[in-house]
């Protein structure tokens, strides 16, 4: 099956318009879902958008996202990357055209959306508690330099 007609009939199945392009982005569960056709893979790209990384805790986040990258072990065969255009957090899946039909399409695009689902909460997750962390920084009460003695 062509791209464009499995992307027609997937647009059909969610109701959704698709553009002239072998393109269409829509929005599942609140989140900013793309699938392309990548002519130079004969593939169809799945995108979902996980958010903004925070400003902090970056170091433990990212190690839990390469975790979940090796070998697909946390994806469900997507691989985790930051988006050079926005510098936010994607989940990306190829699926070769060869192996799709309407229904296998429908069924892939579900398991990514739930993964993706899964993914956003997790960076949502450590953004809150970075933030957490920046106001309990912020209302601290000074340092007690009492140069480990205790005054009574």
């Amino acid at each position: 099956m062509e791209a464009k007609e499995l992307l027609t009939e997937l647009g059909r199945r969610l109701g959704i318009e698709l553009d002239a392009s072998d393109t269409c982005s829509f929005e599942a569960d609140g989140l900013a879902i793309s699938i392309n056709h990548v002519v130079e893979l004969d593939a169809i790209a799945l995108m979902g958008d996980l958010g903004e990384p925070p400003p902090e805790k970056l170091e433990g986040l990212y190690k839990t996202l390469l975790g979940a990258n090796h070998l697909f072990g946390g994806t469900g065969g997507a691989t985790i990357s930051l988006n050079p255009d926005s510098d936010r957090i994607a989940l990306c899946r190829a699926l070769p055209l060869v192996t799709l039909d309407g229904e296998t399409l429908y069924r892939e695009l579900e398991r990514f959306i739930n993964t993706t689902e899964t993914w956003a909460k997790i960076v949502a997750d450590y953004r809150t508690a970075a933030d957490a962390a920046s106001e309990i920084k912020e209302d601290a009460p000074p340092a007690f330099t009492g140069n480990g003695f205790m005054q009574v």
